[in-house]
């Protein structure tokens, strides 16, 4: 995948500066103990930062200047200047791999991560449940659902934000019971079960009405990986509604939806028109058709009673299917990876053509909708003119390293190679100054 040099600023990655086995026993005649080894550190060794794979990007309304950044497998990283500096608000939890994030609409010092990336590739980790801030991110308390492994999706209510959604998608590698879709309405203290379809499908994605938060849909997927394939469809993938606050579901068929096996479905209102929704389609084709598939985005009029292809495009769903609404324009539509339509999805572009690919996360500034925050397998981009041109933070240190390795050079080079940002090298140390993109 490309990516510009040219891009890179001069901030560093963290990698292992030594590299020992298990702490060995005095016992054994080496004279190591673990007392011996605490005088080990870690040190940044650089050589300069590629960030990495984004899930979500959380923010609050303009003036504000605060959004949140969680990794594939970084944590979650908090701005409060548009993103000329970061820092990391999730350290001290025992996963580093997240979902998704939510921050209550009636008090933005709650904030709710789900740990566990959704995008299902064979590399991603799984999570330990959902975590819970109540300033800011600076604290976090777990509040329990460790079984669900990987969170596709929370929504907060509008106005109560002890009221919670989560859509828990469940282990990727073999089938287990703790998927579907939990509420509280306790804050997190305790969980309902609401809706469950089968220990292979859980819930990937949630979507509240933004005038009527009794209404809500959501979208069930079944996959499941295996050490040579993926598995993306099946029976219990499908489009759920609510007309009760979650508490009661029914499945959502015909109506124009395909009648084939279904496979991952994000869904979103259009929040200054709710009647108008999206509906993004991982679905089979029909025996007798011409056509490879029936996937796509799909459109509604009429609240989700009926629905209509109007555009065919959709890459790699499992991968990074999503779909984004502007907030003051119902014909204006951000999907897949990553096009844009101001037609309601009769026609579409690419809109970030100089920005690294792979797209998985959109946020909009619901007050200015102008400004909107990308997230993808480079880390995030910004843009103040709806993606006319961006600018590019790369402060996070949150690339993804599936090898390194080192030579006998004195001082040795390392060498890593990262998910989708190439192989770098570089020393572990310099006669003077810090390692920098030169080197």
């Amino acid at each position: 995948m490309n990516v510009q040099s040219s891009l890179l600023p001069a901030t560093t990655l963290l990698l292992a500066a030594t590299m020992l086995a298990a702490p060995v026993s005095a016992q054994d005649g080496t004279g190591l103990d673990e007392t011996w080894l605490e005088a080990f550190e870690w040190r940044s060794i650089g050589p300069a930062n590629m960030a990495g794979r984004v899930t979500d990007v959380e923010g609050i309304p303009s003036p504000s200047k605060t959004f949140y950044v969680a990794a594939a497998a970084g944590g979650i990283w908090k701005t409060t200047n548009n993103g000329v500096t970061f820092r990391p608000v999730f350290q001290n939890e025992r996963v580093v791999s997240m979902g998704d994030l939510a921050i209550a609409p009636s008090d933005h010092n709650q904030i709710w991560a789900g740990t566990g990336e959704e995008d299902s590739r064979n590399s991603i980790s799984p999570g330990g449940g959902v975590y819970k801030s109540m300033d800011g991110g600076l604290t976090w308390e777990l509040k329990g659902l460790e079984g669900s492994e990987h969170i596709g999706k929370i929504v907060v209510h509008p106005r109560d934000p002890n009221t919670v959604w989560v859509a828990a998608l469940g282990a990727l590698w073999r089938p287990n019971a703790e998927r579907g879709i939990y509420k509280t309405s306790d804050g997190g203290e305790t969980w309902q079960l609401v809706q469950f379809v089968s220990d292979k499908a859980g819930f990937v994605d949630i979507a509240i009405h933004p005038r009527d938060p009794d209404v809500l849909f959501a979208t069930s997927w079944e996959r499941e990986r295996g050490p040579y394939y993926l598995q993306s469809g099946g029976p219990g993938s499908g489009l759920w509604k609510s007309t009760d606050g979650g508490d009661t579901w029914e499945r959502v068929e015909g109506g124009g939806l395909p009648e084939t096996e279904m496979g991952r479905l994000m869904v979103a209102f259009a929040p200054s028109y709710p009647r108008v929704m999206y509906l993004m389609v991982e679905a089979a084709a029909p025996e007798d058709s011409d056509d490879a598939n029936l996937n796509g985005l799909y459109r509604s009029d009429d609240s989700g009673e009926s629905w209509e292809r109007v555009n065919s495009y959709n890459s790699r769903p499992f991968y990074y299917s999503g779909v984004w609404v502007d907030p003051m324009d119902p014909d204006r539509v951000y999907f897949s990876s990553l096009r844009y339509s101001t037609d309601g999805g009769d026609s579409a572009g690419s809109m970030a053509g100089a920005v690294h690919v792979d797209f998985h996360a959109l946020w909009i500034d619901p007050n200015d909708p102008e400004r909107f925050v990308v997230g993808n397998d480079g880390g995030i981009a910004i843009t103040f003119d709806r993606g006319g041109n961006y600018t590019f933070p790369n402060e996070i240190a949150i690339g993804q390293f599936y090898n390194i390795s080192y030579d006998m050079d004195t001082p040795y080079n390392v060498c890593g190679g990262l998910q989708d940002n190439y192989s770098w090298c570089g020393p572990s140390r310099k006669a003077n100054g810090a390692i920098t993109n030169h080197d």
